[in-house]
């Protein structure tokens, strides 16, 4: 019976935290402009993973997608600056590269980041840099 309530707690946390997964916060939606902001279509925050949770891991950086603005999709995803955690990272790339903008939404960008060794960014394409921070509450 206990492993039937734990389940069913387990279950009801998975649910809260996808209904969660489409909203951006504030610092975010700041960070990348109303423009953008208006564009999103759909953008999933990245999930906390399990065994970065259990190893008390928290972070925050800073990463950059390139858009194409013909289709709105996420053509590339980088770290602009890490959050101190390889896992972490990933996780945020992950739910980054899911992102979709409304097509035709975006204004191009053509300059580069030397930093992340990406060639200059085509007249199609736009760069955004989104904040992600990785806290636990207690």
């Amino acid at each position: 019976m206990r492993a039937c309530r734990i389940f069913a707690s387990l279950l009801s946390v998975i649910a809260c935290t996808q209904a969660l997964a489409d909203r951006l916060s504030p610092e975010q939606l700041r960070a990348i402009g109303h423009e953008a902001g208006r564009a999103l279509q759909y953008g999933p925050k990245p999930g906390y993973p399990l065994e970065a949770r259990a190893r008390r891991f928290t972070g925050s950086g800073i990463f950059v997608i390139r858009v194409d603005i013909k289709t709105g999709r996420v053509v590339e995803a980088a770290i602009g600056r890490s959050t101190g955690h390889a896992i972490l990272d990933q996780a945020a790339l992950r739910a980054f590269r899911r992102w979709r903008f409304k097509a035709g939404a975006l204004k191009p960008v053509a300059e580069t980041n030397p930093e992340l060794h990406w060639p200059p960014s085509p007249k199609e394409n736009a760069m955004l840099q989104i904040p992600c921070a990785f806290t636990l509450s207690n």
